[in-house]
């Protein structure tokens, strides 16, 4: 991030990322955030902590004709992902603990990984399905919800980041920021969070460091469409 840029409303940086308060909207066109012809076999590495219990999604690829193609929902105790329309997995973990958790989950043929613990701790899921192959170029990209009109996924982003192959997943920690390497964790180097929210924020957090070359992710899509 550069300081000439802004975040969008309702997101606000602190020094190991950004906040998302339920005020915040954004959204990007899918072009903006992952390459034209990009398939749902794919690596999510992140690094973050829920403020708010709720049954938000992290975030949500919907077509053209609003179809959900691809999402992430964090419900109590629970993570679904979702790949295609109204098919989907879930996970025994619960994001809703007001703790950091680093975690990868990875989308791969008919079978979703969700890799805890740097790697060690992996749980498979079948999808029993042939899922959709390829994401529509001219449809959305929304971070923390399904659609305009579901709840917020409010609390803290250290790192977002999507690759294209499954080569990060079994030693993600290596790919994690500096910052967000304490997986699982409180981070004693932090202060407490809620307290920094201001009114009216207006800043813009630092670049995210990046191991291995992984596509555009959370710093495209703050930044991307002009509506935000």
């Amino acid at each position: 991030w550069s300081s000439s840029r802004t975040v969008p409303q309702g997101v606000i940086p602190f020094k190991s990322g950004v906040i998302f308060t339920q005020r915040a909207r954004v959204e990007a066109p899918v072009s903006t955030i992952l390459p034209a012809g990009s398939r749902t076999d794919l690596l999510l590495l992140l690094s973050l902590c829920s403020h708010r219990i709720n049954n938000a999604f992290l975030f949500a690829v919907k077509s053209k004709k609003k179809k959900l193609q691809l999402g992430v929902q964090f419900v109590p105790g629970k993570i679904i992902v979702y790949v295609g329309h109204k098919r989907s997995v879930y996970f025994d973990y619960n994001v809703h603990d007001g703790q950091w958790h680093n975690m990868a989950i990875d989308i791969r043929g008919q079978t979703v990984t969700l890799f805890t613990s740097c790697g060690k701790r992996r749980v498979h899921a079948d999808l029993h399905f042939k899922k959709d192959e390829a994401l529509d170029p001219h449809g959305s990209f929304l971070f923390g919800k399904m659609n305009q009109h579901s709840v917020q996924f409010e609390g803290a982003i250290c790192q977002f980041d999507i690759y294209p192959s499954a080569k990060a997943a079994h030693h993600y920690c290596k790919y994690l920021k500096k910052q967000c390497r304490q997986a699982d964790n409180y981070r004693p180097n932090l202060p407490p969070l809620i307290p920094l929210l201001p009114r009216d924020p207006s800043a813009s957090p630092s670049t995210p460091q990046r191991m291995e070359p992984s596509l555009q992710g959370l710093e495209n899509l703050t930044t991307a469409s002009p509506s935000l």
